[in-house]
């Protein structure tokens, strides 16, 4: 017992107040956002090499410059910058020019380093569904290093980045819608096997970004 007054008790809490930690975020600085956007480049076309290697699609602008490329021969990325390109007056009229500078260097770099990829190394067996797996993380961990330091790799995912800043809507729900349609038409390009391994790492990819970037959990600056 604590405290003992005219033989009445007293019991005194001991519990100590709950700890708080809010502290103010630090800006990133600019070699912050340069390794972040380097990684987010790196990864996401690394990603992009593992879907062309196995003959796959994925969502997103990405996935419908495969659909093309599939369907024309055309070199994917020069295809995944031209799809691109409507976005960016989206970014620049309601984002800022910052976030459309970055994210129109993320494009550049993917489309450059993803048509290069391939001469680089080469996989000679490689079962879809692990390529599917596999390629879903890492897009999904290179869409989250861009949208965490100011930029994004384009598309779609300019859209679900001001939606979900404005809104709190997250990003990879929306990009599951614009997936619908992408993989509507990647049925008439590619046969039943390879649709449904496409289709099995756009979830991975959107799952992975829609449960791992809030903005109740990190907010890039």
């Amino acid at each position: 017992m604590i405290g003992m007054t005219n033989n009445s008790t007293q019991t005194i809490s001991s519990s100590p107040a709950p700890v708080t930690y809010d502290r103010p975020r630090a800006a990133h600085s600019f070699f912050d956002n340069l390794q972040g956007q380097l990684f987010g480049i790196v990864m996401t076309s690394f990603g992009i090499a593992i879907l062309h290697a196995a003959g796959l699609v994925t969502g997103q602008a990405a996935g419908l410059a495969f659909v093309i490329s599939y369907a024309t021969g055309l070199n994917f990325g020069l295809l995944f910058f031209l799809v691109n390109l409507p976005f960016y007056f989206l970014a620049l009229a309601r984002i800022g020019v910052g976030f459309t500078i970055k994210s129109l260097i993320a494009v550049t770099g993917i489309s450059v380093l993803s048509s290069l990829l391939p001469s680089m190394m080469s996989f000679n067996a490689i079962n879809p569904y692990v390529a599917a797996v596999l390629a879903g993380f890492c897009v999904g961990i290179g869409v989250i290093g861009l949208f965490r330091h100011g930029a994004s790799g384009g598309g779609v995912g300019i859209l679900a980045f001001y939606l979900q800043e404005k809104t709190g809507f997250r990003a990879g729900w929306l990009q599951a819608l614009f997936d619908l349609a992408v993989f509507s038409a990647a049925a008439f390009v590619l046969e039943g096997p390879a649709l449904l391994a496409s289709i099995l790492g756009a979830v991975v990819l959107n799952a992975f970004v829609a449960f791992n970037h809030r903005t109740d959990w990190y907010v890039a600056r």
